[in-house]
């Protein structure tokens, strides 16, 4: 594990939901700096290496968004890929084969890699994927290990659910309706889906 300026790691993704990024921010400033280096580094940011030497975030986007907005410079990071060195195709094309890349931008439009930002200080906020996240969180639905399963759950929620405003009242409405979303037959086929345990 190396621990390195944040500055550094290139985002393979355009968006993260912002609500969710405050959460763990909380999360941080509720700890001490002994349990925070440990629960850091337990966390640590995992990257592909280019040949190049470039640095390509492919999971944690959202803790090295809220690591960015609490002023850490420097985060735990491990590699774990290096991209190959003759891949004609470039960094973009190594990382879409291994379903490292995902340029889709706050209104689930997809967009050229061109369009990536070069820090996640300047990812851009997509609160579907806050629903998403805090939707798992709520115990709607189970985290799984099936590739790009958060992004399958946030383009379910966005076909979902309606969100109405951008304050706090329309997104708890929201949230509601997405953990009902998630729970009905309509979601049935998504990675992680556990259905209404009520019934």
């Amino acid at each position: 594990m190396l621990w390195l300026p944040l500055i550094l790691l290139r985002p393979t993704q355009i968006t993260v939901g912002l609500i969710y990024v405050a959460v763990k921010i909380d999360i941080m400033r509720r700890m001490e700096d002994g349990a925070r280096k440990r629960f850091m580094e337990k966390h640590a940011i995992k990257c592909a290496r280019a040949a190049d030497g470039s640095l390509h975030i492919v999971d944690h986007h959202h803790w090295a968004r809220a690591w960015h907005d609490c002023g850490i410079e420097k985060v735990p990071v491990e590699i774990v890929a290096h991209l190959p060195t003759d891949c004609s195709n470039g960094i973009w094309t190594a990382l879409a084969e291994r379903s490292w890349l995902h340029p889709y931008d706050e209104f689930g439009r997809r967009r050229d890699a061109s369009e990536l930002p070069v820090t996640v200080g300047l990812m851009r906020d997509d609160p579907y994927q806050s629903l998403a996240a805090l939707t798992r969180r709520a115990g709607a639905y189970r985290k799984a290990h099936a590739t790009c399963s958060s992004f399958i759950w946030t383009d379910f929620i966005r076909g979902a659910v309606q969100l109405e405003g951008s304050d706090t009242v329309a997104f708890t409405s929201a949230l509601l309706a997405s953990i009902k979303a998630a729970r009905s037959d309509a979601a049935r086929a998504l990675p992680g889906f556990i259905g209404n345990r009520d019934q």
